[in-house]
């Protein structure tokens, strides 16, 4: 009775000891990387052969021991030596939220859907800054920057199939910031970089370089910078030009003209009844299918900023009460250095002001691009 529980108790340490050792994996697999590969009891090079195994056949990897793979064979735990085996897929875990599955390793390859922070994946090759990984039955790939695991580094590489895109013709793609928090434009592709400016969600850039993990963009007004790729839209086919948003402007413009002469109301969004000055810009702009924070403090996050001297008709522009305060007041800019909005001042309704003398000029703030 003594000498079986001394057995049980050196058979649950030994489990322990080798539980400790080695690593333990849910669902990975390899193959060996020639011919009658030497399986062995134990993993050193001294234990005994307890079999061979082929290239091409593919074994349930249940761990690894320093140099060696633990593996599953003929329904026995055996050892195979890392310089006679590949691993060909491991289990993998995401770290980051929305992440993109691309078709290709490439920020230019088609979205298949996005993945959420936490996700498991099984992870069956690597192509450069990629993972190639199995989605809906397919291969997909996943920037290398958002996922996690055990055994990535030892996955076997697979043949770029970024090479179709690395050559093709940025001249008709551009970039739309996806991230609904916007994205760091920064001075050069690293993370540690200097942040030149952000980028809100929304905004269209023009792109001049694509990378595997960074996109070197251009603004509108020139600047020039690096985003990372998983927060850019690229999406194919002209951008819409500023002679076409102007002419959308004018038509905005014409729209809103209409209802010179409406009371002003707080809270009110009725065009025709009464409306306050964030109201009226909302309810204007929702006639054109593009919906707004409902608020002035909070619609100045809208669109793209746009500079005084490069404001459009149909730009947003913004006001406050003067000093640092914060925004208080919305219009609608109409060109030639005029913008209409809902007052509670003298006018008290919807009416046409300059936008460069008297109050306006002391507090404008910014003007935004909304329109597309």
């Amino acid at each position: 009775m003594i000498i079986s529980k001394a057995l049980k108790h050196i058979s649950i340490t030994t489990s322990i000891i080798m539980a400790a050792s080695t690593v333990a994996f849910a669902a990975d697999a390899g193959q060996a990387t020639g011919s009658a590969v030497n399986v062995r009891k134990e993993a050193n090079a001294g234990a005994d052969v307890v079999g061979k195994i082929e290239t091409n056949s593919e074994y349930t990897v249940m761990g690894k021991s320093g140099d060696w793979y633990q593996i599953s064979f003929d329904g026995e735990s055996v050892f195979v030596s890392s310089d006679y085996f590949k691993l060909t897929k491991t289990d993998a875990s995401v770290t980051g939220s929305n992440v993109n599955v691309r078709k290709t390793a490439s920020a230019l390859g088609d979205t298949l859907g996005k993945l959420k922070e936490g996700e498991q994946v099984v992870v069956t090759g690597q192509s450069g800054d990629w993972y190639q990984i199995s989605y809906n039955g397919e291969s997909a790939y996943v920037s290398k920057e958002y996922i996690s695991g055990e055994l990535l580094t030892k996955v076997t590489g697979v043949a770029s199939v970024a090479a179709e895109n690395a050559g093709q013709n940025i001249e008709n793609t551009y970039g739309v910031v996806s991230s609904s928090t916007g994205v760091k434009l920064r001075k050069e592709a690293s993370l540690i970089s200097i942040v030149l400016t952000v980028l809100p969600y929304g905004a269209e850039v023009n792109i001049d370089r694509v990378g595997q993990e960074w996109v070197r963009v251009v603004t509108d007004d020139g600047q020039k910078g690096y985003v990372s790729a998983e927060f850019l839209s690229i999406r194919k086919g002209e951008r819409t030009t500023r002679s076409n948003a102007s002419s959308k402007g004018a038509e905005v413009v014409s729209y809103a003209k209409q209802f010179i002469g409406t009371p002003y109301v707080w809270g009110g969004t009725n065009l025709t009844k009464g409306v306050d000055c964030s109201g009226f810009v909302y309810s204007v702009m929702k006639n054109y299918g593009i919906t707004l924070n409902r608020s002035s403090y909070s619609m100045v996050s809208n669109g793209i900023e746009v500079s005084k001297s490069e404001l459009q008709a149909g730009d947003l522009v913004f006001f406050n009460s003067g000093g640092n305060s914060g925004i208080c007041h919305v219009g609608i800019y109409m060109g030639d250095g005029n913008y209409i909005h809902s007052t509670d001042g003298a006018a008290y309704g919807v009416t046409i002001t300059a936008l460069n003398s008297g109050y306006s000029a002391n507090t404008y703030v910014t003007g935004r691009r909304v329109l597309r």
